[in-house]
């Protein structure tokens, strides 16, 4: 299951309160961990140069965290700072201070790198509608095996959504992409 938030989608807001999302309301996973997401965070942000200027679309950030470490992606780490800003009150102090530091490096990457930070944002929106219109195309021929694929399919459109409102956020031209779009 994955987090999702009521109310519409704006671009994250550092300052704003998180609104109460609870497990009765169906906002939150069971199994969500912020700790997790923000220790994913940090990783994400200390290789962010490595990436926004290496060939590589998925980077395998590790850490310590054993199992599903998720890859090294902008729309990854977008995601996660999208969720950790809306529960920042919810964090303490320590774990607020940390936050700020990754976002820090990534909001001067993402200035001092634009060109190459766009260039990114725009292989991975094509890489995940191709993947997003492979799993549909599945689907339409074995409806059956889709519910097991599903998780994932809704975390890809959750980041590729991310995505997009990164692109109206930092005012990159869309039209680039959508041209990559209809040549892929």
């Amino acid at each position: 299951m994955i987090l999702t938030f009521s109310g519409g989608i704006n671009p994250p807001r550092r300052k704003t309160a998180a609104a109460p999302i609870t497990r009765e309301t169906g906002n939150m996973s069971a199994n969500y961990s912020s700790k997790r997401d923000l220790i994913e965070l940090i990783n994400m942000s200390r290789k962010l140069k490595e990436y926004i200027l290496g060939d590589a679309l998925y980077m395998p950030v590790g850490g310590f965290i054993r199992g599903n470490t998720p890859d090294l992606t902008i729309g990854a780490f977008l995601l996660r700072r999208r969720r950790l800003t809306l529960l920042r009150d919810r964090l303490d102090r320590e774990a607020q201070a940390e936050l700020d530091a990754a976002l820090a490096r990534h909001d001067s990457l993402q200035r001092g790198w634009r060109l190459h930070y766009e260039k990114k944002l725009a292989r991975e929106v094509v890489a995940r509608l191709k993947l997003i219109g492979a799993f549909l195309r599945d689907c339409a021929e074995n409806p059956r095996d889709c519910a097991s694929a599903y998780p994932v399919e809704a975390m890809r459109r959750t980041i590729l959504g991310e995505i997009l409102l990164a692109l109206d956020e930092f005012d990159y031209d869309r039209r680039e992409l959508m041209t990559r779009i209809h040549h892929a």
